[in-house]
């Protein structure tokens, strides 16, 4: 998208005003997007787990060089496993969500637009926040699934969670309140 965006936007100038103007916007505009917006929203939208009776396999983008890489070579975007063995505690952030927060904010779009998902996913993030046994803590989002469908995200997530002991899981009374 970056790259078609600064192709449109400085042909556009090139043929129009002058050619080296057009390079100039179209490198602008890409580097906006590409940094300014993608490298910036990539760990929240463009994430991806899945966790079987043994492990959880999950992508890590939170090394933002590692972001930029995956930004230019997607096929540089390899996946972690961990053994369901070696998580010490569970913790959910960030439910539940409540909506009103956002309401006095000026949007673009509705409630149900895509700027107003992005912005809710952006700055209230939903997130199963690993322990391990190594003290090591993993971060896996959940915010895009629950934007646009929470009931079956939280039923995802109860199923999720009955594969641990009550003993591991760190849930606060109003999580455990919506998830079970």
């Amino acid at each position: 998208m970056s790259l078609f965006w600064a192709l449109l936007c400085g042909s556009l100038f090139g043929f129009n005003i002058s050619k080296t103007l057009g390079i100039r916007i179209g490198i602008i505009i890409f580097g906006v997007i590409f940094i300014g917006h993608y490298l910036i929203i990539l760990p929240t939208i463009f994430n991806y787990w899945y966790s079987t009776d043994k492990f959880i396999r999950y992508n890590d983008k939170s090394n933002l060089f590692k972001r930029v890489l995956i930004m230019l070579v997607p096929k540089l975007d390899t996946y972690k496993i961990i053994d369901k063995k070696l998580i010490k505690s569970i913790q959910i952030t960030g439910l539940p969500m409540t909506n009103d927060l956002l309401s006095s904010a000026l949007f673009v779009a509705t409630e149900g637009g895509f700027l107003y998902n992005l912005m809710v996913m952006m700055h209230y993030p939903v997130e199963v926040k690993l322990l391990l046994n190594n003290g090591q803590i993993i971060n896996l989002n959940l915010s895009r699934d629950y934007v646009d469908h929470p009931t079956e995200t939280i039923g995802k997530l109860k199923i999720f969670l009955n594969d641990f002991p009550s003993a591991k899981l760190n849930l606060s009374p109003e999580t455990k309140q919506l998830i079970y």
